[in-house]
């Protein structure tokens, strides 16, 4: 996709050709498995304000060049990823695909192998940065001193439209994706997917649009309800019948916790 500067931005630009100071590199898309479709420099470091109003300024005029329907900002799946802070979520990825193709070698049954090998596909192709955990709703920076820090470096700023899906991911026959349902529980999306022998029963993760984290119990006997935001993922943890599997389960957790919409 080709990216398309604003003149904010090629102003910028000018200035940092002769500037001294280390300057700030943004990116902007509609989604973290697109390309770019803005880039914006800074000449240095810059209040986050001023990024996602610049992004809100100029995000519409290149939707407006290439698509007739400009959708509002689904605020909750916004996210800031540091580009420049990747190393350990990477090192994590290599970890985990390195467990998962260790389980694989260990059971002789194919079908089984096949779904982890598709848990492994989705984790090696998902866009990744360091989530900044921070609400993006540019009223509440505004208002909120400690929201609108000085960021510097590269960076990225996904403003996503409302999705109408939610993940399902971890010890389950079908890694991917399924509707939103308003109101539906987590139980009610489990049982659209096969869990795995060696899946926990008693909790799955809800990973929020937002980062956010929140171990939920399913079992009868202490289950808890949980609202379940569109965009969000469902993380079913692996149980104990293999060798390091609290890190595994982990890992996957971090990984989807700084995963972007």
């Amino acid at each position: 996709m080709k990216s398309y500067l604003s003149p904010l931005a090629l102003l910028i630009g000018l200035f940092v050709a002769t500037a001294t100071t280390a300057e700030t590199q943004l990116t902007i898309t509609t989604s973290s498995q697109q390309s770019p479709q803005l880039q914006m420099v800074y000449p240095s470091g810059v209040r986050l304000s001023q990024v996602v109003q610049d992004g809100l300024t100029q995000l519409p005029r290149y939707q407006q060049t290439h698509s007739p329907d400009v959708q509002p900002v689904y605020w909750l799946g916004a996210a800031l990823l540091d580009m420049d802070n990747t190393a350990q979520l990477e090192t994590q990825r290599q970890q985990v695909l390195a467990q998962l193709a260790s389980m694989g070698e260990q059971e002789d049954d194919s079908r089984y192998i096949a779904k982890l090998a598709k848990l492994a596909q989705f984790i090696r192709h998902m866009p990744l940065g360091k989530r900044v955990m921070q609400p993006l709703d540019i009223d509440l920076i505004r208002i909120t001193e400690s929201y609108n820090a000085v960021i510097e470096g590269q960076y990225q700023l996904v403003l996503p439209p409302r999705p109408t899906t939610i993940t399902v991911a971890g010890a389950v026959a079908q890694t991917g994706y399924l509707p939103w349902q308003h109101s539906a529980s987590s139980q009610d999306y489990l049982k659209q997917v096969s869990l795995l022998h060696n899946a926990d029963h008693s909790y799955v993760w809800v990973i929020q649009p937002d980062g956010q984290a929140i171990k939920q119990p399913i079992a009868y006997w202490n289950q808890q309800a949980q609202d379940i935001a569109p965009g969000a993922t469902l993380y079913v943890e692996f149980s104990s019948p293999f060798d390091d599997y609290r890190s595994l389960n982990d890992n996957i957790i971090e990984l989807l916790k700084n995963r972007a919409l």
